[in-house]
């Protein structure tokens, strides 16, 4: 009865001791650490190792709705308690509460959900975002993605932040990768066009470029001052792209519908790519890069039968 007495709480156990006052400090400490053990053995209480923040649920944040994708794909979705605006992908992240995005936050109620980490796009997240973060001691990790390859270690890092092992997804990700990457397709010249007004793609060091180049699409703009940027209607037109890759159909008031010299233009050579799929580093990526692969292959037998006729 004495032990499932001391078991309680620590103030019994200290109760216990005041009241055993009249026997020494020996007897009292020996009959306690007795009763321990036993209850340690018995499983009715637990190390204090084991009570300690080390036992505590993760909880992350993510301020990029890919990077709330790949917390996901790492298996951490049930860690997130805060995510970007705009993270729709997978379905159960649209129900968790929405703290900003790359360029503003909402600080107070980032306070109040304490996040063990926040993941963040390293250069797009702006620097006052990370100011304000880390001026309220806020675990901020960085994720940088440039190449297709980066998403597979995005992937594996996050785990590892978290605590878990190695994803499956990790290694079917490169598999998929190699797969593409081995297969030869006849080049074309192509325009990444991400808006409309103004025209604004993506240089030869953009993962969108190296999808394209994929199936056999040679980015026109290799070279920007920046790795996204925006181009005027009138070097796209002097670089006549065969193929132009768009977020959505071309309608008639965008600016490149008024050059139908430009041979994409010309031969109705218009790839539609999911955005959500194509302009998000994340493993559904390969999904956009087999779209886009199979209407580039649909356009190449397009030409080969106007060529017969």
């Amino acid at each position: 009865m004495l032990c499932i007495f001391l078991q309680s709480t620590k103030m019994a156990l200290e109760a216990f001791l005041h009241y055993n006052a009249r026997h020494s400090l020996q007897q009292n400490t020996t009959m306690l650490n007795r009763c321990l053990y036993i209850l340690l053995l018995s499983g009715l209480i637990n190390p204090i190792h084991a009570q300690s923040d080390a036992n505590k649920p993760v909880t992350t944040v993510s301020l990029a709705p890919h990077i709330t994708e790949l917390i996901y794909v790492a298996g951490g979705g049930e860690t997130l308690v805060g995510v970007s605006a705009y993270s729709n992908y997978p379905k159960q992240a649209v129900n968790l509460t929405v703290v900003g995005d790359a360029f503003r936050i909402d600080l107070e109620q980032m306070i109040a959900l304490q996040p063990d980490m926040i993941f963040y796009w390293q250069g797009t997240t702006t620097n006052q975002v990370l100011q304000q973060l880390q001026q309220h001691n806020l675990n901020t990790i960085p994720i940088k993605i440039d190449s297709l390859a980066d998403i597979g270690e995005a992937i594996k890092d996050i785990a590892k932040h978290i605590g878990l092992k190695q994803p499956d997804a990790y290694q079917q990700f490169k598999k998929q990768l190699h797969s593409h990457k081995q297969q030869q397709s006849t080049i074309r010249s192509v325009f990444i066009q991400l808006s409309e007004q103004p025209l604004y793609t993506v240089s030869a060091d953009h993962w969108m470029s190296e999808a394209a180049a994929l199936c056999g699409l040679e980015n026109i703009f290799q070279q920007l001052p920046t790795i996204a940027a925006t181009v005027t209607k009138e070097a796209v037109i002097v670089k006549n792209p065969d193929v132009i890759i768009r977020m959505q159909p071309l309608n008639k008031n965008s600016p490149l519908k008024q050059w139908p010299q430009i041979s994409a233009i010309k031969n109705n050579h218009i790839a539609v790519l999911n955005p959500d799929t194509f302009s998000r580093p994340t493993p559904r990526i390969l999904n956009a890069i087999e779209d886009l692969c199979q209407q580039v292959n649909q356009f190449s037998g397009n030409a080969s039968a106007a060529e017969i006729n």
